[in-house]
């Protein structure tokens, strides 16, 4: 059966948002920013793009270039509730589907032909219905996996609109396009996207067509075990399936830093934070985490996920710290500062009732660190979150 994927978008959600508020912003440069003097560029419309602009850009330079442009503050909370209506209309047409960012969605409609029709008329009804029930004009790539799907809505210039890939035409589809247009280029050019690109331009590889005209042979000469890789991308193959959103449970806290930092004892400091106040919560509950997730945000829109499992389920900061430095290292390699940081622990289970019969003895170290939590999480319930924060001499 041939594959029908989906990829469903609404460009630069939080200007779509802003704009249905506000309609003289309609057909003008805008973009996204908070507000501070070494800002840096969320998201741009596709007026502001036209102009040179694009999402991590300095705010002084975007302006420079753009002196019309009109700049408006992010609104996380109401971006997430359009997020949360989006996803409610894209569960209706099928329980496989994918969050990839605020308003971006992958859906698998395979095999939901005989009861919603073809793929391209489900996702045109979907379009329409973005539009009726939130006001918000959407682009739809439909194609036979999720590569060439995301690259043919994103070669969509105005909203609404759709464009379908026919099975077997990916290759035909992808020759012109860009290499830049690959949505994981990141994983591809190892963390130095401008550097790859450079490259390619210097050899003649700049589009897709071309990398798939390339003996592989001569491919593996200077892009080493990334070849193979590239190759089949460049002919549209992708066997990456639809991941559907995790039925187990989980529990997260978010920061987003204003302004920007790129400090590591500060970027840490804010780290221990969220794994209190995520602790406190584990314990609340009377939970356990298996493993702890961390996401960064930086300033130029790149974004990095890590995950540790922990030796043992536990919800306290001492037996999870130790991971989670580490972690945060590991993910902390370009240094470009981070906008936003996200701690998730997965795996819950609850605390066992049953005490065990030969009990792991815990460090003294663990059992004062435990104690000091426990007294803590008093002191705050009591007085508040602030009521009492860590310091450095």
């Amino acid at each position: 059966m041939v594959r029908q994927i989906v990829c469903f978008q609404i460009p630069a959600l939080q200007i779509a948002l802003a704009r249905l508020k506000e309609p003289a912003l309609r057909r003008r440069p805008v973009a996204v920013a908070p507000p501070s003097h070494r800002a840096t560029l969320f998201e741009v419309s596709a007026e502001a793009s036209a102009e040179g602009l694009h999402a991590g850009m300095p705010l002084d330079q975007a302006r420079f270039l753009c002196p019309s442009l009109r700049i408006i503050t992010p609104d996380a909370p109401t971006a997430q509730r359009a997020h949360n209506s989006l996803q409610d209309l894209v569960r209706r047409f099928t329980p496989l589907w994918e969050p990839i960012g605020h308003g971006n969605f992958y859906l698998d409609l395979t095999g939901t032909a005989r009861l919603f029709g073809r793929a391209v008329d489900i996702a045109a009804r979907m379009e329409r219905e973005a539009v009726e029930r939130c006001g918000l004009s959407g682009v739809v790539g439909v194609a036979v996996n999720k590569l060439v799907s995301h690259i043919a809505a994103d070669a969509i210039t105005k909203p609404p609109d759709l464009y379908d890939v026919a099975p077997g035409a990916e290759k035909e589809f992808l020759a012109p396009v860009p290499v830049a247009f690959l949505p994981s280029l990141h994983y591809l050019s190892g963390g130095r996207t401008p550097e790859f690109l450079g490259l390619l331009k210097e050899l003649d590889l700049a589009t897709l067509g071309k990398i798939a005209g390339t003996p592989p042979d001569h491919l593996d000469l200077v892009f080493g075990p990334r070849s193979r890789l590239m190759q089949q991308w460049a002919v549209g193959f992708d066997p990456t399936p639809v991941w559907p959103r995790s039925s187990r449970p989980s529990l997260e806290v978010s920061h987003t830093l204003n302004p920007d930092e790129v400090d590591d004892a500060a970027l840490l400091a804010l780290l221990y934070g969220l794994l209190e106040k995520l602790c406190r919560r584990l314990r609340f509950q009377q939970r356990l985490c298996r493993s702890i997730t961390l996401d960064l945000v930086q300033s130029d829109g790149w974004e990095i996920a890590k995950r540790a499992v922990l030796g043992r389920a536990s919800h306290w900061e001492c037996d999870i710290y130790p991971r989670l430095e580490p972690l945060f290292l590991r993910a902390f390699q370009r240094r470009v500062r981070v906008r936003k940081m996200t701690l998730r622990a997965e795996a819950l289970e609850n605390s066992d009732k049953q005490l065990s019969l030969f009990p792991e003895e815990p460090s003294a170290e663990s059992c004062r660190m435990q104690k000091l939590a426990a007294a803590l999480d008093r002191v705050r319930s009591r007085y508040g979150e602030k009521a009492i924060e860590w310091g450095m001499t």
